[in-house]
């Protein structure tokens, strides 16, 4: 290496990693298989962004996952380990613009978020991968003072090449049956899984076709809920900032609550901040929350009904 020069600590395992996938003849769905038979689970996403050098292993269930990636690419034992480097201060986000957040600091139990997600072979990095640079996510709660549907609109821009899916995660406060996917634009339903236990549902889209690093794509999708979801607030995680973010929920007009207010929430344990609160009229049965430039957090919108 020429003098005065330095390669970034871990920069050169993503290039041996590239260099011993390459050689291998696997592709990278592929070595994901092979690493889930292994119990040692990596998304293709992720692989993808190791390789590239725009994130690399640090978690010792990924650290676990380079051990086995070292045997499937016919590695010497230590290989590729040994070329990572101290770790970071704080992960992937450390180095990026706006200081985005990761997901176990929004998600109060992030452990049932992490199953859910290992059901359609994903890891938290595809939380926000593609990148959402506006999100539109309007609510319906129905006469009961249930919540009904939900319709998501997202303008999102491809991280990386041969962007195929992305994920989508809500939580249910019960889970008689299934929710339905009911409309799509942009995309199509692949699969569906649950954690049961914590009613953690994980719906996973394939876009209508692959995109190239840095494209952007608008997708659109509807699903309607099980009977019986009564819990009285809904909520969306950020964790890298965006342009803009609208919540909406629209109330049957014989089931108008007696309080409705957005709220942001940076980390989760942190206090809510209050956004605004709706006021009803007889007239109005909507309520709006909309940011511009949204910070990484939480933002949700909360009602009551008067006992």
């Amino acid at each position: 290496m020429p003098v005065g020069t330095s390669t970034p600590v871990g920069a050169e395992f993503g290039a041996a990693l590239r260099d011993a996938i390459g050689r291998s003849g696997l592709s990278l769905n592929e070595i994901s298989k092979r690493l889930r038979e292994q119990a040692t689970p990596v998304s293709v996403s992720a692989l993808s962004y190791w390789q590239n050098g725009e994130n690399r292993p640090e978690r010792a269930s990924s650290l676990a996952a380079v051990s086995a990636l070292e045997s499937i690419l016919g590695q010497q034992e230590g290989t590729l380990a040994a070329l990572l480097g101290p770790r970071r201060p704080r992960g992937r986000w450390t180095n990026r613009p706006g200081m985005a957040v990761a997901y176990d600091k929004v998600w109060t139990r992030p452990e049932n978020l992490v199953r859910a997600l290992a059901k359609v072979d994903a890891g938290p990095d595809e939380l926000d991968t593609p990148q959402r640079l506006s999100q539109y996510v309007s609510y319906r709660v129905n006469a009961q003072g249930c919540e009904e549907s939900m319709r998501v609109r997202r303008l999102i821009r491809a991280d990386h090449d041969d962007t195929t899916r992305f994920v989508f995660v809500a939580r249910c406060s019960a889970l008689p049956q299934a929710p339905v996917v009911t409309f799509t634009e942009g995309c199509q339903p692949a699969r569906f899984r649950a954690d049961v236990p914590s009613s953690t549902c994980v719906f996973e889209f394939l876009f209508d076709r692959p995109l190239a690093a840095g494209e952007l794509a608008s997708v659109e999708f509807a699903v309607r809920f099980p009977p019986g979801q009564t819990t009285q607030h809904t909520q969306m995680a950020l964790y890298r900032p965006a342009r803009e973010m609208v919540l909406h929920i629209a109330f049957d007009p014989d089931m108008t609550p007696n309080r409705c207010f957005g709220y942001f929430q940076p980390r989760c344990g942190a206090p809510r901040e209050q956004q605004g609160e709706a006021v009803f009229d007889g007239q109005a049965s909507t309520y709006q929350f909309i940011t511009l430039d949204p910070l990484p957090g939480q933002y949700g919108i909360q009602w009551s009904y008067s006992m």
